[in-house]
């Protein structure tokens, strides 16, 4: 007889909510009974969407491929930072790059072609290049279709053949145009297409103006994002545009708003940050070496402007050119620190595998959970990093140390906290309520080169999503019988059961 017909819906329901998520997902094939209580009670929800940060996909200078910086973690599904499973992918390429990440999706960028990749579940789609920036439209809670948008840089001036000729004639010319035409591609559809985007109110500036903005966003001496940044938020996309404006793509409506910067952030003083904070979209600049500043992006009454959240002085952070960090035990490292050791989630390996390993795999978790008073804990679990208490810093507000640069890696999409690197390999967090800050690890390749120009150009923060309307994937011929797994993993839990019966 099978126990758990015994045990009420939300006594199953907690047993259940022990389990990884593919063998969540497994159990629903399982039992009738078993999917009614995931389904009812949304277990599967916080794996889908789990609502957290794994990492950061970071692009260096002069440097073959992105890095994967992330805590190592017994969590599935493992983060393949190293987009090896790729077709075609190669770590020695100079021309390869991560340009962008939405919602779980990433943009990852060659000499020839743009993939819409989940790192998360190993499924792409293989796209044409367009020579403009691309951005990505991805909601998962919404849809499982995504969109990528090619956003046009400006044309360059025209130079008259002979000087005393007339100038440009679309110096003038207001910018961005009333009527904005995007190369669009949209999985639905699976091709590029067109899409017009009509203006709502005033344009940001001139052609002669854009024209006399830099090309990307000012950051550190060597380095910082070559373009800048957007973000999809509330079915519209936000896109931090050169000429120091954002536009805002509605979507849904085919209209689009111009929405000029803070009156007094200078574009060509600070440097800028566009993204997603736990309120909305935000825009984080960083002025006179150590001072951070955070807008929140704010509608009322019909009018759009940016309110300023957050002004805070950042120079204790001088001490940590001396500071010894070897104390530490949970901290983030990169994807080459541990590629020895990195195997994949089971759903997704092509190797094949027996029923022995199997057998002797589940009497390893066995093990580990009675280790823990059969409570559900692994000795992984005690690996994984708290956003709250981990690695602390305790720096005392003085004047102290020597300052040498700081810069904005990302805001943390789901709470009130950055992400910052610091001189220049230091990644730290700051939480802007408390003022906490917390040591992530060093960010430096262990086989990059030693000049004064190392440094990094952008960096992503990567939150997983396990759903997306990517057609590619690995390869399942040899997956294991999931249900079978699952129903034998679920055994380690009968001490359980009884007790609760």
């Amino acid at each position: 007889m099978d126990q758990t017909e015994a045990l009420p819906a939300d006594a199953l329901a907690d047993i259940l909510g022990r389990l990884e998520a593919c063998d969540i997902a497994s159990s629903r094939c399982v039992r009738k009974t078993w999917r009614a209580v995931i389904d009812a009670h949304g277990l599967l929800l916080p794996h889908v969407l789990p609502h957290s940060v794994q990492g950061i996909f970071i692009n260096y200078i002069d440097y073959e491929r992105p890095h994967w910086f992330s805590r190592p973690s017994a969590r599935k599904p493992v983060i393949d930072g190293n987009l090896d499973f790729l077709p075609g992918y190669t770590s020695h390429s100079n021309m390869s790059d991560i340009v962008d990440h939405c919602n779980g999706l990433i943009l990852y960028e060659d000499l020839r072609k743009l993939w819409v990749v989940n790192p998360a579940t190993r499924r792409w789609d293989c796209l044409s290049r367009k020579k403009d920036i691309p951005y990505l439209a991805f909601d998962p809670a919404v849809s499982p279709h995504y969109e990528v948008f090619s956003i046009p840089d400006v044309t360059k001036k025209v130079v008259p053949p002979v000087p005393d000729e007339q100038e440009d004639p679309h110096d003038s010319m207001e910018w961005p145009p009333s009527l904005w035409i995007l190369d669009m591609f949209s999985s639905t559809a699976r091709q590029w297409q067109k899409r017009s985007f009509v203006r709502q109110g005033e344009a940001a500036t001139t052609l002669t103006s854009v024209r006399a903005d830099y090309w990307g966003p000012k950051n550190m001496c060597f380095g910082g994002p070559r373009r800048r940044y957007g973000v999809y938020w509330g079915g519209s996309l936000y896109v931090h545009c050169c000429g120091a404006f954002v536009a805002r793509f509605s979507l849904s409506s085919g209209k689009y708003q111009v929405i000029k910067m803070p009156r007094d952030v200078g574009e060509r003083k600070n440097a800028q940050y566009l993204g997603k904070l736990k309120e909305g979209v935000s825009l984080a600049t960083i002025c006179d070496k150590y001072r951070l500043r955070v807008f929140n992006l704010v509608e009322s009454n019909g009018q759009i402007d940016w309110e300023l959240k957050h002004n805070v002085g950042l120079h204790p952070l001088k001490s940590l050119m001396f500071r010894d960090f070897r104390g530490f035990k949970k901290t983030w490292t990169l994807d080459d620190e541990a590629e020895d050791d990195n195997e994949y989630d089971d759903d997704y390996d092509d190797d094949d595998d027996d029923d022995d390993d199997d057998a002797d795999e589940g009497e390893g978790e066995e093990e580990r959970e009675h280790d823990e008073g059969g409570e559900g804990e692994t000795d992984g679990m005690h690996m994984e990093w708290n956003s709250d208490d981990d690695n602390v810093l305790n720096i005392e507000d003085d004047d102290g140390g020597c300052f040498d640069n700081l810069y904005f890696l990302g805001f943390h999409p789901y709470k009130e906290v950055v992400f910052l690197g610091y001189s220049p390999f230091i990644a730290v967090t700051y939480d802007l309520r408390s003022s906490k800050i917390q040591y992530l690890g060093k960010m430096r390749p262990q086989d990059y080169y030693n000049a004064h120009t190392n440094g990094m150009y952008e960096a992503y923060l990567y939150t997983p999503c396990m759903i997306g309307d990517l057609q590619k994937h690995v390869s399942t011929s040899h997956r294991r019988d999931s249900s079978i797994l699952a129903a034998r993993r679920l055994r380690m839990f009968e001490p359980v059961i009884a007790k609760r019966l």
